[in-house]
């Protein structure tokens, strides 16, 4: 169909990615950026990115998409795990709310998997977003693949947080939020920890233009294009082996400029 793109080409665009059976797949982007489906309805859109992506890894593949709920920090409003809507578009909404999922416990930063992996992703997870023993650490063991719909990938891959946190890079701090959540049918209020940004540092974020403009994520990020758009996708501990490599060599890798103003500074 002229100007649409099909189910069959988000199966192949995958394939050729090197994604296949069994695999674990961290997916986000923004699918409006890729045009028109051939069902020409937001739903029939979301319908075919999530089967054609579980045709290709199959029934002991894992999908896993971010549900952040920024949203709720620093307010009284009740983190519910079954029902709060995350914030990262229609079709990391749409793998949430599908049966079987597993969402992360944590108010702010959940990641929802959905597959034959979901549970060993999202269960039992610290009350970090980022760091051992959460979502990102053990995609990273499982060399899950990082994909990008529809945006450059050096615009979505939230896994570097992550590597932040394990390198400790100075200009953030664990942070300690006080939250009202849904836990065992009561609302109880416990304490979840995000790694932010000091706000009197002078950050100027780089937006990971320099590390996937480093050959070696040159070398590991692959694109193909979908519609009007492209998809691309990368080893997660390829990523991983480039940026702390990087951050070893300059901390402030990150930012387009080491801070001037540093508040950790002694």
């Amino acid at each position: 169909m002229a100007g649409f793109y099909t189910t069959k080409e988000i199966e192949k665009g995958y394939r050729e990615l090197g994604i296949g059976l069994g695999d674990v797949v961290y997916v986000t982007g923004n699918l409006g950026a890729l045009g028109f489906h051939e069902s020409r309805s937001k739903q029939g859109t979301v319908d075919a990115h999530l089967e054609a992506l579980k045709v290709v890894v199959g029934t002991q593949g894992t999908i896993v998409v971010p549900t952040h709920s920024f949203y709720l920090c620093n307010t009284s409003e009740v983190f519910d795990a079954v029902t709060s809507r995350g914030e990262r578009g229609a079709f990391t909404e749409h793998v949430r709310q599908q049966q079987g999922t597993v969402r992360q416990f944590h108010p702010f930063a959940s990641l929802t998997a959905l597959g034959w992996r979901a549970a060993e992703i999202c269960e039992r997870t610290t009350r970090h977003a980022y760091g051992p023993n959460t979502p990102y650490a053990r995609m990273l063991e499982m060399n899950a693949w990082g994909v990008s719909l529809g945006l450059p990938p050096q615009r979505t891959c939230s896994v570097i947080h992550h590597i932040e946190q394990v390198m400790a890079v100075p200009y953030r701090y664990t942070k300690e939020f006080m939250q009202p959540v849904m836990r065992g049918g009561e609302v109880v209020v416990e304490p979840f920890y995000l790694y932010v940004t000091y706000r009197d540092c002078d950050l100027v974020r780089d937006r990971n233009e320099k590390l996937f403009a480093d050959e070696g994520m040159q070398a590991a990020c692959r694109r193909v294009g979908l519609g009007f758009g492209e998809m691309s996708g990368y080893r997660l501990r390829a990523l991983e082996q480039v940026a702390m490599g990087l951050m070893s060599g300059d901390i402030y890798h990150w930012l387009q400029r080491a801070p001037e103003v540093r508040p950790y500074q002694q």
